[in-house]
């Protein structure tokens, strides 16, 4: 497995874990507001910035993929 390779996958995994961390801070987000409970500031962090950080790192994997098969 070459370096650029084990790039990508660790990329990949790390996209899907923000991903489904920032899905679960939505729901957390949803649960806490009607229950009239205050929403932690961290869990709205998480939830507002972890999703688009996770597209971006996906367009990274996948543009790097494209430029690898384009070159082999």
């Amino acid at each position: 497995m070459s370096a650029s390779s084990k790039t990508m996958s660790f990329l990949s995994r790390l996209a899907i874990a923000i991903a489904v961390l920032s899905a679960l801070a939505l729901i957390g987000i949803l649960v806490f507001y009607f229950q009239g409970i205050v929403i932690p500031p961290l869990l709205m962090l998480c939830a507002r910035f972890g999703l688009p950080t996770a597209f971006i790192l996906a367009a990274v994997v996948i543009f790097g993929n494209v430029a690898r098969r384009r070159s082999n």
